[in-house]
């Protein structure tokens, strides 16, 4: 059965960012305030962030979905360099 956590982001010096510990791999809605780039970071803890994917802001709109799968338990941070009304990700709950 799918799952759905709400994604809350918070302003930074570089945008706007979310961090969250993957559940594995999931679809991401994020709905922003006008078109930008979009950066996905990940990292096995003890480390640093490690840069997965940049997305310029010609090749996302301001309502994006996208699927990510990253192995379950690493940390995950989604940047955007515009503003983020809202986001969510859904993924099938094992443990159902």
């Amino acid at each position: 059965m799918a799952k759905t956590d709400v994604l809350k982001f918070s302003k930074e010096k570089q945008g706007y960012s979310c961090e969250f510990i993957s559940v594995g791999k999931c679809a991401i809605q994020i709905d922003r305030e006008k078109n930008g780039t979009l950066i996905i970071y990940a990292k096995i803890e003890g480390m640093e962030y490690a840069l997965l994917y940049q997305y310029s802001s010609t090749q996302f709109n301001d309502n994006v979905i996208f699927e990510l799968d990253v192995q379950k338990g690493l940390s995950v941070k989604i940047v955007s360099e515009v503003g983020v009304m809202s986001a969510k990700m859904a993924y099938e709950d094992e443990g159902l």
